[in-house]
């Protein structure tokens, strides 16, 4: 008997990263300050909500005039700076995290009017810069760190997801392909590269690039579940399973979680436990129609009727148009009704 399983239930898919990266993943550096306080919303956070300034010239730019010319590094990283210089630095950083926009360019321009071969002052101001959507200037700051630094590699992930944000995808990847060769394990590049890799079919590729994301980080859910559902395609089955039982430790009321390791056991035929994972998913979403179909499934396989038919129809109550869930209830109901007749 076959076991129509869904890995991926209908409406309840974990969201990819599409062809086009939202903008506001693009983080500053992270810096080992702690800023607390209250976040409301401040007058330089109303004040940069700005038209996106984006020229043409910039939007079609070549590939090849963002790329360095030379791999000589000849500008100063935050190490080789005065304190002076830095001091205007941090503020501005710090600006910038908190969405102060307008503050985070006057202290950066302050730092650069000091010390104009800072990459980490450039590469900043050009995350200021993009926030306010003024794109052209974001790019012009990133060229100029490039050409300081040829292996700054957070610069090549910021133009990769410039090249996204204007259905460059090629480009993208050359530039997220840039970034890792200059800095291995950097997190978002491989990242970006697994989910792209698994949206076009290259199973291998992207296991090797979410391989490569767990040598740095092995907590990160999406990437157990992304590895989960690869080597599923790559028919590995054990070490599928080994990461859907990674991600349910690491998250325990993930609703998509504990239905991928139901799902993991129902192929392996592991019923008791598959039962336990499926209905752990209907507690965290009472609307998880695939959980409550292949509840239903196991039940129909032990001649559980009633318990299957109870299944089913929970199923057509999230969606009464489910074909399969009908058909299944009715012949779970007539079983039902046969019993009854040979008692």
């Amino acid at each position: 008997m076959t076991i129509p399983i869904r890995t991926l239930p209908r409406g309840h898919t974990v969201k990819p990263i599409t062809a086009r990266l939202p903008a506001v993943i693009l983080l500053f550096v992270a810096i080992p300050l702690v800023f607390s306080g209250c976040k409301g919303r401040s007058k330089d956070q109303e004040k940069s909500r700005f038209r996106l300034n984006l020229s043409d010239e910039i939007r079609t730019i070549p590939l090849a005039e963002l790329l360095p010319k030379t791999t000589a590094k000849t500008g100063k990283s935050e190490k080789e700076i005065g304190e002076k210089v830095r001091y205007d630095y941090m503020y501005g950083t710090l600006a910038g995290q908190y969405g102060n926009l307008r503050t985070a360019e006057k202290h950066l321009k302050l730092a650069l009017a000091k010390e104009p071969a800072f990459t980490d002052a450039h590469h900043n101001l050009g995350l200021a810069y993009y926030k306010m959507g003024r794109i052209n200037d974001a790019i012009t700051q990133w060229q100029t760190v490039l050409r300081l630094d040829p292996a700054y590699a957070e610069t090549y992930y910021n133009l990769a997801i410039f090249m996204l944000d204007n259905k460059r995808r090629a480009d993208a990847i050359t530039l997220l392909e840039t970034c890792i060769k200059h800095e291995p394990y950097h997190l978002k590049a491989r990242y970006a590269l697994g989910k792209m890799n698994q949206e076009d079919g290259k199973v291998q590729e992207a296991i090797r690039h979410f391989r490569a994301y767990q040598m740095k980080d092995r907590g990160d859910l999406r990437v157990h579940l992304a590895l989960g559902e690869l080597y599923l395609m790559a028919n590995q089955a054990d070490s599928s399973l080994k990461e859907f039982e990674s991600a349910a430790r690491i998250d325990d009321k993930n609703a998509q979680v504990h239905y991928q390791l139901g799902a993991a056991y129902h192929r392996r035929n592991w019923l008791d436990k598959a039962i336990f994972e499926y209905k752990r998913t209907t507690e965290l979403a009472p609307d998880h129609l695939d959980a409550f179909v292949n509840l239903g499934d196991i039940y129909f396989q032990r001649q559980e009727f009633a318990s299957a038919l109870a299944a089913y129809n929970a199923a057509l109550g999230v969606d009464s148009t489910n074909t399969y869930a009908r058909r299944k209830a009715g012949e779970a109901e007539k079983k039902l009704l046969e019993r009854d007749r040979g008692s």
